[in-house]
């Protein structure tokens, strides 16, 4: 009775998304997106066989450009107008969105008994239904379906696909980078030292295939995009903006915001030492963090002799939680990078992951516009979003108990080390 029942409500939120997503798109094609005229721009421009980082400027890694030009790739190179091009878009996206459902049912496999395959997809479009004003114009659902596929992998006992996966990932969006020590983590505490030398490697190969034509082509110029990003301010919506907010609240009008680099930052006292505390902040707590899971991970393997999917999991989430929340840049899109893994968490910190893309939506896009000129109720739902985010954080790592199924179900060393 409950599959029947989770099978309705997946058919009419699939059915509501896919009409939403054409409205969107109607909408849209009139007065596009920043983000979608960048795409446009950067497709056209690769279309025309222009060199990039070389002839035009790309603020994003080489693989990126792959999601971003397929439809022109599509046409043949014939010259699209922008209503054609973001329509061929949106058509990519939902075939990424499928893609990404499909892998997570694969994944679901090492949680048999607890999570039903059309609850799966249930909660999976309620999730993008709640994200859909920044999950139908941003190419993230490309690096995000990269990641799951490498977590497919280590579960699989794949180590040097799970690398491959992973340096393809990293290629795209960057933020990847940091799930390597994870799993290198996950590798040497359950003694699968070759593994770890597998993965390390199927990483080295991919950005080395990816990375080494693009600087044939573009000489040292395609290293661009980390310049362009080392450059960004302290975006409003980041955790640290919004503390900077949160302490100027009796006083807003001493805060102000500056658009450039793509995003509204903050220019108010403090910014500059908050800018360059951060990157220790991030170092101390992903070193806490690796910490925290070589210790459980190691208890979990002298125990059972295996370190459970679920445990692996909730660390995979936690690297990129430390990313998200001790970054200068906290853009609503870096939400889809957790899409598909908070998927295999329990009900709760499902709902509360829920609760944080409401919150989301509501900072960006419904009242944007109260943090560009910050109010009161602008940075109280802010620090209520990003509270929601730190406590969702807390919840994920702390000690859980591994079901059964779970150990049954984990990965297991190789027998010659």
């Amino acid at each position: 009775m409950k599959e029947k029942f989770f099978k309705w409500v997946a058919g009419a939120m699939g059915m509501l998304l896919l009409s939403y997503g054409f409205l969107l798109w109607h909408r849209k094609a009139t007065a596009p997106p920043a983000d979608m005229k960048l795409y446009y721009s950067v497709s056209t421009q690769l279309s025309e066989g222009k060199i990039p980082y070389r002839d035009f400027t790309v603020e994003y890694p080489p693989l990126a450009l792959l999601p971003l030009v397929v439809p022109h790739l599509l046409t043949a190179g014939m010259t699209l107008d922008y209503r054609a091009y973001s329509l061929l878009y949106l058509l990519e996206t939902f075939l990424l969105l499928l893609l990404i459902a499909f892998t997570v049912q694969r994944v679901a496999r090492f949680w048999p008994e607890s999570l039903s395959p059309w609850r799966l997809l249930a909660v999976y479009l309620l999730l993008i239904i709640l994200s859909k004003d920044f999950v139908f114009w941003r190419y993230d659902l490309f690096p995000a379906w990269l990641t799951l596929l490498a977590l497919l992998a280590v579960l699989k006992k794949q180590p040097l696909l799970a690398g491959l996966w992973i340096g393809l990932a990293i290629m795209a969006k960057l933020y990847p980078v940091i799930l390597v020590p994870v799993l290198l983590v996950y590798y040497l505490a359950g003694q699968q030292y070759r593994a770890s030398v597998r993965l390390v490697a199927g990483t080295a190969l991919a950005v080395s295939l990816v990375l080494l034509p693009v600087v044939f082509l573009s000489g040292s110029q395609v290293f661009s995009f980390l310049t362009y990003h080392q450059l960004r301010g302290l975006q409003i919506e980041s955790v640290a903006g919004g503390l900077v907010l949160l302490g100027n609240v009796a006083d807003l009008s001493r805060v102000s915001t500056a658009f450039n680099y793509g995003a509204f930052h903050l220019e108010a006292s403090g910014v500059g030492s908050v800018l360059k505390a951060l990157p220790g902040i991030f170092l101390a707590s992903f070193s806490g963090l690796l910490a925290l899971g070589w210790f459980r991970f190691r208890r979990e393997y002298g125990q059972t002799g295996t370190i459970s999917a679920d445990s692996l999991l909730r660390f995979v989430l936690g690297a990129l939680l430390v990313f998200i929340s001790t970054n200068k840049v906290f853009s609503p899109q870096y939400l889809i990078w957790l899409l598909p893994f908070v998927l295999f968490l329990p009900v709760k910190p499902i709902a509360w992951m829920g609760f944080i893309f409401l919150l989301t939506t509501l900072v960006y896009p419904v009242f944007y516009s109260q943090l560009i000129e910050p109010t009161v109720f602008g940075v109280l739902l802010l620090t209520a979003r990003n509270g929601a985010f730190l406590f969702f954080f807390v919840h994920v790592v702390r000690k859980n108990r591994p079901s059964s199924s779970f150990q049954n179900l984990s990965p297991t060393p190789y027998p010659n080390r």
